[in-house]
């Protein structure tokens, strides 16, 4: 590969899209911020996306636009983000909040001394936000009392500081609120992030201007033809499952593709090759949505690249439409 190929397909992985769904997290969490800059008032949300739907972008982006600051005297950090570990044990949790927070020996103390250390050493960094990713390792801790306790940890900890608090992770997350009744009160605003919004028809989500703005990116164009724009968009609906992780593999391999055929566009040939290559080797003919002979249907069966519950990897077996 050349290195226009290497330049390309960075800043495709560096771009993101506001698609509805995005933005309308995006801006429900300024807006919390603003409210409790404004008011004190503090506002939870939880949003909640299957892997691959811009969850840590989303994380990432709202934490560069409120950076932290280091001054002479302290840091600054008014949005604290907290990736919340695998298993998560409330020890576990805390530690991860000190780790953030520049605690030297975050391990140090009992659960209760790391606590009330992590709810000064935030007040004095001036924290305005909280925000955990992954926050379904929570729910993952198995046993109910498990997740009870790691949960009513989390409500404490949060009422302590009275900040606003945003909790990401898979849609599994809401289970964690339906066994904490005092986590579930403070958590009743809740988002899905998804590209296709629960619409009844793929073709009518944002696939198609999803695919459209992340391909300017590349140094070739898109060819459609022959379809129009809304069917294409269905099509990638059902080739990506509306994820924007899906979509930009989805490109680099159609990219490298035309360049390797030396093409000058990116057409369906290129693009029902990408799918077997980089999202499902078995997806082929009708179960491939960019062949002709594609079926129209989910690709969520036992097997499938997005089966409920879990994301395949691409050694997934072929199962029978």
């Amino acid at each position: 590969m050349t290195l226009p190929f290497y330049d390309a397909t960075k800043q495709l992985q560096d771009a993101y899209l506001m698609f509805p769904a995005f933005e309308r997290a995006y801006q429900q969490m300024v807006s919390n911020l603003k409210l409790f800059r404004a008011t004190g008032v503090s506002q939870n949300l939880l949003v909640m996306g299957e892997s691959g739907t811009g969850k840590t972008t989303l994380s990432r982006l709202f934490t560069e636009q409120y950076p932290k600051t280091v001054l002479p005297e302290r840091d600054v950090i008014p949005v604290l983000q907290i990736n919340v570990p695998a298993a998560a044990t409330i020890a576990g949790t805390v530690e991860s909040v000190l780790a953030q927070l520049g605690d030297p020996q975050p391990e140090r103390g009992t659960v209760s001394v790391k606590t009330a250390r992590a709810v000064r050493i935030a007040r004095g960094c001036g924290v305005e936000m909280l925000m955990f990713d992954e926050a379904q390792h929570i729910q993952d801790r198995g046993r109910v009392n498990s997740q009870y306790f790691v949960g009513d940890w989390l409500k404490s900890f949060t009422d302590a500081l009275g900040l606003p608090v945003t909790l990401l992770g898979l849609p599994r997350t809401e289970s964690l609120l339906q066994v904490n009744e005092q986590l579930r009160r403070r958590f009743t605003h809740r988002l899905s992030l998804s590209t296709h919004s629960n619409c009844e028809s793929p073709g009518e989500d944002n696939s198609a201007d999803l695919f459209k703005s992340l391909g300017s990116a590349l140094p070739v164009p898109i060819d459609r033809y022959p379809y129009e724009w809304p069917e294409l968009g269905t099509r990638l609906h059902f080739a990506t499952d509306g994820r924007i992780s899906y979509v930009k593999q989805l490109l680099v391999s159609a990219y490298q593709r035309s360049l390797t055929i030396d093409s000058k566009r990116i057409g369906l040939e290129e693009l029902e090759y990408a799918f077997t290559e980089t999202i499902w080797p078995d997806g082929s003919g009708a179960l491939n949505p960019f062949s002709p002979k594609f079926v129209f249907r989910r690709l969520d069966r036992i097997g499938e690249p997005f089966q409920v519950g879990e994301v395949h990897s691409s050694r997934a077996i072929r199962r029978g439409s």
